[in-house]
């Protein structure tokens, strides 16, 4: 199948932005240590989530079955819920925002998605959202995805979104400042964060090929890659606009053949 291939437009659509912002309201971390650390996720990342979600909306039917992996601090999980998708919320310590899961009625799962079983049936899902996640992938990004392959129906789709290695940034990085990320902190900070805040910061990040290699070789199949993110430097926006590929983020979507079988929890049997 053909892979199509696109650049996102710079601005989220309206109703995206709008459906964000309200959503983001009703949110709050059970702990006070963690506000600082929200408001700026909120901030930062407003934007990125409203693409996102146009992507969604575009690529996902209505009133689907969505599981969303990395669900805390709850931004699209509600945004979700609130565009008429059944999602169902997974994360490594939902405990965060405990009062606000109840308070808006939403369902969200603990589970260590790199060590422990998802606590799913197989074929239980429309679709998967797997947005800025492969990233901090530390342990066995081949069980985990091969978990999510597991919990879709034949032909869900999965959007997955990570930043790009590639990327304008991430070149200058590199040739530059003698640094392989395009968007992360340095080493130490990103460990640092599953103390301070209570999941794992960027381990590294990857190239367009080396993502569709991954979920290919996995079992999935791609149908699409959007570039997108901007930058705020005139220059780099007009080279991104002429060099779509150059984008600081990518995002991919793809299907689980109707015919896919899933690797066994051990990964790779290959000798």
């Amino acid at each position: 199948m053909r892979i199509r291939s696109f650049r996102q437009q710079f601005t989220p659509s309206a109703a995206a932005l709008r459906t964000i912002d309200a959503c983001a309201r009703d949110l709050a971390p059970q702990n006070a240590q963690l506000s600082d650390w929200h408001e700026n996720y909120l901030i930062n990342h407003k934007r990125r989530i409203s693409h996102d979600l146009d992507i969604i909306n575009r690529e996902i039917s209505k009133g689907q079955s969505i599981v969303e992996f990395g669900s805390i601090p709850l931004v699209l999980t509600a945004a979700l819920k609130s565009c008429g998708y059944r999602v169902t919320g997974c994360d490594i310590a939902p405990e965060r925002y405990a009062s606000t899961i109840e308070a808006l009625g939403l369902t969200v799962v603990k589970c260590n998605i790199e060590m422990q079983q998802l606590p799913f049936a197989d074929e239980s899902f429309d679709a998967v959202v797997f947005n800025e996640l492969f990233e901090h992938l530390r342990i066995n990004p081949v069980f985990t995805l091969g978990e999510v392959l597991r919990i879709m129906r034949p032909n869900g789709v999965l959007t997955l979104s990570t930043p790009n290695l590639r990327s304008l940034e991430g070149i200058r990085n590199f040739l530059l400042r003698d640094r392989s990320y395009s968007c992360a902190s340095n080493i130490y900070h990103e460990y640092k964060k599953l103390e301070t805040i209570g999941h794992m910061g960027h381990v590294r990040e990857y190239t367009r090929t080396e993502v569709v290699e991954f979920l290919e070789t996995v079992g999935f199949e791609v149908t699409a890659i959007i570039y997108r993110g901007e930058y705020q430097n005139r220059l780099k926006r007009s080279a991104i606009r002429l060099l779509p590929s150059l984008s600081p983020f990518v995002s991919y979507v793809a299907r689980k053949p109707a015919s896919a079988r899933s690797l066994p929890l051990g990964g790779d049997t290959g000798r």
